[in-house]
């Protein structure tokens, strides 16, 4: 399943790059091989359609989910009533809102999905979406990803938990840098940060966004002039964008992806994940994130290590995630992943592995 998914989103992302004028999807994620936290990876075995109990911090809310094909679907009811969250519907453009403190996301309905639009950033995977009875459903995924929700999953009760943490009391927004040559189309978009105490954090953490930015541009232009024409004839593309996976705590954990087509039956992503110390903008390693138990490596190593065995077109080599691994911050843990052929085939995409904080003996 997770291989013809991935594959989709190749085809689907091919086909936004060969369509003039229409905006860029953003970040264009692999399949992940984690489990984290999020309701649907934990019951996938439920029946499609079957009601799901809701609660919040343990509170049984009026209004109940129902199991969709991949992950609870709430209603968006439940979300303005019992969450209390600011959601609005724009009949014109079929466009709904949900607001949670400073983070706005955007959902317009489409066939396979909703499209999401968070603080201007563009998500280029639908949410799962469902009219039932007339009252429009979401994922839960849109709850945890981008408003601050942890959940989980009772088996027994056939019930999801919602827990709210509060979020920075920060703003982010979108910049966008486009260029257009006969050689090729670039577009990325960056955060900037703002609201922060510390002004020189808050300068110290946009300049960084905003130098690796325009350092994509700049390289992007200097490789479409030098190395022009494709394979193929046609222009480069060139897309860069990112997603926020974490902002709570005084820590914002942002995951950066840039895309280049140069000709060829596929282009190659890259992906970053950048956190931050807000207090004083510090980007942090991930040895000073878990830096209460210095050992971790002892719990995250053997674990890796068996489930790249266990996957079928495994290369090999892995012993380690070294001293500078790729990671995020996602849920209520960490998010360690390796690049495109790294250890596995392409259609396998980013090979991702979800560690909770108290499995790492870390208090967050």
């Amino acid at each position: 399943m997770r291989k013809l998914a991935f594959k989709i989103m190749c085809a689907l992302f091919a086909i936004c790059l060969l369509v003039s004028g229409m905006q860029i999807l953003s970040m264009l994620p692999g399949a992940s091989a984690y489990a984290d936290e999020s309701s649907g990876v934990q019951q996938q075995k439920q029946k499609t359609g079957q009601p799901v109990k809701v609660t919040l911090k343990g509170k049984t809310l009026k209004q109940q989910g129902v199991q969709g094909e991949e992950d609870v679907l709430l209603p968006l009811e439940l979300i303005r009533k019992g969450l209390k969250l600011q959601v609005k519907h724009d009949a014109k453009t079929d466009t709904y809102t949900i607001q949670r403190q400073n983070v706005v996301v955007q959902l317009q309905p489409k066939e396979a999905g909703a499209t999401a639009v968070v603080d201007g950033s563009t998500q280029v995977l639908p949410y799962e979406w469902k009219v039932i009875d007339g009252k429009p459903y979401v994922s839960a995924k849109v709850l945890t990803d981008n408003l601050g929700y942890t959940s989980q999953w009772f088996v027994d009760q056939h019930a999801l938990n919602l827990t709210p943490h509060r979020l920075n009391n920060i703003q982010i927004s979108t910049r966008t840098i486009e260029k257009n040559i006969p050689e090729a189309s670039i577009k990325v978009q960056y955060p900037q940060v703002s609201g922060l105490r510390s002004k020189e954090a808050e300068r110290k953490i946009n300049d960084l966004l905003k130098s690796r930015a325009d350092r994509f541009v700049q390289n992007s232009l200097k490789e479409a002039k030098e190395n022009q024409p494709s394979p193929n004839g046609s222009p480069y593309e060139y897309l860069g964008n990112y997603s926020v996976t974490y902002n709570r705590g005084g820590l914002l954990s942002i995951l950066e992806q840039t895309y280049a087509y140069t000709g060829g039956a596929h282009g190659i992503s890259v992906r970053e994940g950048l956190t931050f110390r807000l207090s004083d903008g510090k980007l942090l390693t991930l040895d000073e994130v878990l830096r209460r138990n210095p050992n971790f490596r002892s719990i995250v190593d053997p674990s890796i290590k068996k489930q790249l065995q266990q996957t079928e077109g495994y290369f090999g080599g892995f012993e380690t995630i070294g001293n500078n691994p790729y990671f995020y911050l996602k849920n209520n843990g960490v998010v360690i992943f390796f690049q495109l052929y790294d250890y596995l085939p392409y259609v396998f995409g980013f090979p991702e592995f979800y560690f909770s904080f108290p499995e790492l003996g870390v208090k967050n």
